[in-house]
Order: structure tokens, then C-alpha cells, then sequence
């Protein structure tokens, strides 16, 4: 499974899906690994919904045909993530989603092939 994490300059970077402790990680840049010594992370225990974002789908070039999310937060921090098609049915099933649990999230999605 890919997943892709889009900042709001619309640059990607890879993330990686932790089930045991329901966090979405992306991957460490320079300044976070070394200087700021700490890793980037959400609580997906705190994800309210999720929702396609075509917007971000249009101006992010990939090699992998990846179906573009925005997470919504508790918190209304929103994050635009990336996934493969193999790995949309995987990350809907293992995502537990405040006040929803396995079947429900899937009704929480709008998907549509890119």
C-alpha cells in the first residue's frame, strides 16, 4: 500500500499507516529528523470525516495512479493524503473514525477513479 502525504504547497511525501496505535506518520525531512529531532503525525482517533479532494488530485503529478483524501480532525486541522487503489479498501477498513467504526466509514467516503 502507498500512501502520500500533500502539504499546502502541494508537495508529497510518504507516509505510512500505524494500526496498533491508529496514527497516520509521514515520513521525517531533514529539519525534522535531525535538528527538530521529532516525527509528524495525526491521530486518527480524532478524524471527524473524509472526503475526496479532486483540487489537490489535479496538481500533484505521480507515477502511481493514487486517489486523493482530505481528512477532516476534531480539531478542524485538515490533511490531503494520497492513496493507492489496493490501498483505499485497506486504509477505509483500518481507519476508526470518532463515532464510526469499520462499515460506517466506508459511507463517510466520495470516491471516483482519477
Amino acid at each position: 500500500m502507498n500512501i502520500v502525504y500533500v502539504n499546502k504547497r502541494h508537495r508529497c511525501r510518504k507516509g505510512t499507516l500505524e494500526e496498533t496505535e491508529n496514527r497516520f506518520w509521514v515520513k521525517p525531512n531533514f529539519r525534522e529528523r535531525l535538528i527538530d529531532k521529532r516525527m509528524v503525525g495525526f491521530d486518527l482517533n480524532q478524524l471527524e470525516s473524509i472526503k475526496e479532494m479532486p483540487t489537490i488530485a489535479e496538481k500533484v503529478s505521480s507515477a502511481l495512479p493514487l486517489v486523493y483524501l482530505l481528512m477532516v480532525f476534531k480539531d478542524e486541522r485538515q490533511v490531503a493524503i494520497g492513496v493507492d487503489e489496493e490501498g483505499l479498501y485497506a486504509i477505509t477498513a483500518a481507519l476508526k473514525i470518532a463515532g464510526q467504526r469499520n462499515d460506517d466509514v466506508s459511507n463517510s467516503l466520495v470516491y471516483t477513479a482519477l
